[in-house]
C-alpha cells in the first residue's frame, strides 16, 4: 500500500475526527496502514509506518500513555489517542519529548469508525497511485454501462447490505426475474439472498462463476478497499457459452467501483454525523434555548438505551455529572466503550433495515431517533428487540431499551427524552431484566415519579407529618414511617402489610394507634391518606 503523509491523512479525516497532538521528531511522518494497539501480537509483527489506534489508552493515566508511546516508538509508528483539543500543555510537552507522532481523536468518535475511515482513505490513496487508475471512470452507473459494453453482459453493483446501488441499462441486455425484481426493488430479492451471500464469492480474491438454477449464469467479484469489503459486482450473461474470459476487466472494474463506493460511504457517514450532531444538540438543549432543526426528521420515535443493572446515579442530567463506576474508573471506561459499540451497532443495523437514524450518546445513555416517514422494513419495536439481541450476542452486555410514542415536534421530542429518562430511572431502581419497554406502558409509574419528585422538592406541597415521623424514627429507633407506608400501599390490609414488614399483625395495629396518638395521623380521611402516601414515598424509605 502506498504510504501517505500523516498531515494529508489528518486533512482527509477532517478536524471533527482527528487533530495533531504532536507532529513527532521525524520529518513528515508517513502512514501506510492502521492497526489496533490493543492487539499486542499484531503490533509486535507490524512494520514501521503504521498508525496505532490507542483503544483503551487514557491520556490521564501516565503509565498507560507511556507504555503506548514506547510501543509506537519501538515500531516507528504514529499513535492515535482519544483527547480533546486544545490539550493540556504539560501533556503535549511530555509527548513531544518522546519524538512520537501523536494524533488526538475526537472523544465522541467511535474507534471502529476511525479505523474504517483511515483504512478507506489509505486504500483510496493506493488505488489512485496505481498505473492506469480510473480508466473506466465516471459514476457507478457509467461504470456499469462501460463494463457491460466491454464484456457483453448485464452489470449490477451491490453494497454489503445487498442494496442495488447501480446497474447497466444498455439496449438488449440479458435479463432474468432476479435482475428484474432487483432493479424494481433496488435490492437483491429475498429468495436470491443465499446465492448472493455465497461464501465462495466473498472469500475469493478473483472472479467467481455462479449459476443459480432458475437464473442466467453470472460472474461475480467482491469490491474491496484494502481489507474492507464494500460490496460486489455481478454480470449476467445470456447463456453459459456467452460467458467470456474477462477476469482482468472485472477486477479493474471492482477496483474503480471501490473508489466510487468509498466516496458514497463518506457521504453517507457525513450525513450520519450531521444527523447525530443535530440530535445531540437538540436533546442536550435547555428549555427556551434555540436548537438546530435542519437535520431532525420528524415525526419520529425516540428510543433510549442503557446497560441493565447500572446505578441511576450514573445518569447525566442537565447540570449533572456522570458518576457511573466512580469507584472503578476501569468499569466506567468499559461501560462507555460498550455504549460506543452499541451506537455503531444501532446505526448500522437501523440503516441496513431501511431507516435513516440519528444517534446521540449523552452521559451513560444512548438515544436513537427513528423517523416514521419512509420507515424501515420492520416496526421499531421489532428493531429494538433485534438490537438488544445483537448486543447480548456481540457485545456480551445486557441493555434496557425504552421506546417513546411518536414525536411530531421538537417540544414533544424533548418531552419524549424526559419520559425515557424517567422510565430508565424507574426500571433501573427496580433492577428489571434487560429488554425493550414503552413509555406509554409505564405512564402511571412516570406520573407517580413526577408527583413524588414535586413533593420531595417543594416543602409547600407537604403537610409535614412524614418529616415528623422520620425524625422520630431516627431519634428513637422506631419504624412508624415504614409501617404506615406499608399499610397504605396495601390499602389498609393488615395481614398483607404485616407480612411485608415481617411483624405480627397486633404489632402493626399497635403502631398505627400510637401514630394516630403521637402525630395526629388520620387514616380515616381519604385526602390525608393520599397526601401521607405521597410524602412517605418521597422519603425513599428502604
Amino acid at each position: 500500500m502506498t504510504a501517505m503523509p500523516l498531515g494529508q491523512l489528518v486533512d482527509a479525516l477532517q478536524d471533527d475526527v482527528v487533530g495533531v497532538l504532536s507532529p513527532g521528531a521525524r520529518t513528515e511522518p508517513r502512514v501506510e496502514g492502521v492497526e489496533l494497539l490493543d492487539c499486542p501480537e499484531v503490533v509486535r509483527s507490524t512494520a514501521s509506518g503504521h498508525l496505532l489506534l490507542g483503544v483503551g489508552v487514557n491520556v490521564a493515566d501516565s503509565d498507560a500513555l507511556d507504555a503506548a508511546l514506547r510501543t509506537a516508538a519501538g515500531s516507528a509508528c504514529a499513535l492515535a489517542v482519544k483527547c480533546k483539543l486544545p490539550a493540556d500543555p504539560g501533556l503535549v510537552s511530555r509527548i513531544r519529548e518522546t519524538g512520537v507522532p501523536v494524533l488526538a481523536v475526537n472523544p465522541d468518535m467511535p474507534w471502529t469508525r476511525v479505523q474504517r475511515l483511515a483504512t478507506t482513505v489509505l486504500a483510496a490513496r493506493a488505488a489512485d497511485a496505481e498505473p492506469g487508475g480510473g480508466t473506466l471512470g465516471g459514476d457507478l452507473f457509467s461504470l456499469a454501462n462501460a463494463v457491460a459494453g466491454i464484456v457483453g453482459g448485464a452489470v449490477a453493483i451491490m453494497d454489503t447490505q445487498q442494496v442495488l446501488v447501480a446497474y447497466s441499462n444498455l439496449p438488449d441486455q440479458p435479463i432474468d426475474e432476479t435482475r428484474r425484481l432487483g432493479i424494481l426493488g433496488r435490492r437483491v430479492p429475498e429468495y436470491a439472498l443465499a446465492d448472493h451471500l455465497d461464501r465462495e464469492v466473498w472469500v475469493s480474491e478473483g472472479v467467481v462463476r455462479h449459476h443459480r438454477a432458475t437464473d442466467l449464469p453470472r460472474l461475480a467479484v467482491v469490491i474491496r478497499a484494502g481489507e474492507d469489503v464494500l460490496g460486489s459486482l455481478w454480470v449476467a450473461f445470456p447463456d453459459e457459452d456467452a460467458v467470456p474470459d474477462c477476469g482482468p476487466t472485472l477486477l479493474e472494474a471492482a477496483r474503480v467501483a471501490a473508489l466510487h463506493m468509498m466516496a458514497l460511504r463518506r457521504q453517507v457517514d457525513a450525513e450520519q454525523e450531521s444527523r447525530d450532531h443535530a440530535l445531540r444538540a437538540t436533546l442536550d438543549s435547555r428549555r427556551g434555548q434555540s436548537v438546530p432543526t435542519g437535520r431532525i426528521r420528524l415525526p419520529a420515535v425516540l428510543a433510549g438505551f442503557t446497560e441493565a443493572g447500572q446505578q441511576v446515579a450514573g445518569h447525566v442530567g442537565h447540570g449533572g455529572s456522570d458518576t457511573t463506576g466512580a469507584g472503578d474508573p476501569g468499569a466506567a471506561a468499559r461501560s462507555h466503550a460498550a455504549l460506543l459499540r452499541m451506537l455503531d451497532l444501532a446505526v448500522l443495523d437501523s440503516r441496513s433495515l431501511g431507516y435513516e437514524p440519528a444517534a446521540a450518546l449523552l452521559g451513560n445513555r444512548l438515544y436513537l431517533l427513528l423517523p416514521v416517514a419512509g420507515s424501515g422494513s420492520v416496526p421499531t419495536a421489532v428493531l429494538l428487540e433485534h438490537l438488544l439481541e445483537r448486543a447480548r450476542r456481540s457485545l456480551h452486555r445486557p441493555f434496557l431499551a425504552v421506546e417513546s410514542s411518536t414525536a411530531s415536534t421538537l417540544s414533544t421530542l424533548l418531552t419524549a427524552r424526559r419520559d425515557i429518562d424517567a422510565a430508565l430511572d424507574h426500571l433501573g431502581e427496580r433492577d428489571v431484566q434487560a429488554g425493550a419497554y414503552r413509555t406509554e406502558d409505564l405512564r402511571p409509574e412516570l406520573v407517580l415519579r413526577r408527583l413524588v419528585g414535586s413533593v420531595r422538592g417543594d416543602a409547600e406541597l407537604r403537610t409535614g407529618i412524614a418529616d415528623l415521623l422520620r425524625a422520630h424514627d431516627v431519634e428513637h429507633a422506631t419504624d412508624y414511617a415504614a409501617t404506615l407506608l406499608a399499610y397504605l400501599r396495601h390499602f389498609g390490609d393488615v395481614v398483607a402489610a404485616s407480612a411485608d414488614l415481617h411483624i405480627h399483625q397486633n404489632t402493626l395495629r399497635l403502631r398505627l394507634r400510637r401514630a394516630e396518638q403521637l402525630f395526629d395521623v388520620q387514616l380515616a380521611d381519604p385526602t390525608r391518606r393520599l397526601l401521607l402516601t405521597l410524602e412517605l414515598t418521597a422519603l425513599n424509605l428502604p
